[in-house]
């Protein structure tokens, strides 16, 4: 599988401080739009207090929907998308020029078909999900070794670049997967 997407022009929202008592210090906002699918998509980069920002997307529309991460649009254009979402890595590293990133793989939610008993959507498992799948393809393509070794967690279709100038790369990864699980405790079902 090869991309040669370029991604499309990222404008900068807002920067939002998070008054929880968790890891996550900030987020940044970004907007773009795609002429393919007519949509626009919002990026937030979630930075955490151990120097790591978890990555997610969505279309804008979605804002309101419990399963916006995990909504398909069937658009297309996934690769140009994902690109784009990868553009603001380097911008980042200006102002966090040891962050690592993250991102994950949202389980896709069929919305027609239902469990009878239950009454429950369907949905994707987590384990080296779709979107995980072309995440990490597209992540490896996209970033090299000399600032980023790159991790995959298959069994929660989760991709890290770990930042190969922080002064504590020896243990950052089980520092940001200590601040990630208290942040997000459901992480713990699946680690």
């Amino acid at each position: 599988m090869s991309f040669n997407s370029i991604g499309y022009k990222i404008k900068f929202i807002q920067k939002d401080i998070c008054k929880d008592s968790t890891d996550h210090a900030l987020t940044y906002i970004y907007k773009f739009f795609s002429p393919k699918t007519k949509l626009n998509y919002i990026i937030r980069a979630e930075y955490h207090s151990v120097d790591i920002f978890i990555v997610k997307f969505y279309v804008q529309s979605l804002y309101n929907s419990f399963y916006r991460y995990s909504i398909i649009t069937n658009r297309g254009d996934l690769a140009n998308i994902v690109i784009t979402c990868c553009s603001i890595v380097p911008e980042l590293l200006i102002e966090y020029p040891t962050a690592s990133f993250g991102f994950m793989g949202g389980r896709s939610v069929d919305h027609k078909s239902k469990n009878n008993k239950t009454k429950k959507k369907r949905a994707e498992s987590l384990e080296n999900n779709q979107r995980f799948r072309i995440y990490s393809r597209i992540a490896a393509l996209t970033f090299g070794t000399k600032t980023f070794r790159h991790i995959e967690y298959e069994n929660i279709s989760s991709y890290l670049l770990l930042n190969n100038y922080n002064i504590n790369e020896s243990n950052l990864e089980e520092q940001i997967k200590t601040s990630l699980i208290s942040t997000y405790p459901d992480l713990l079902n699946y680690l």
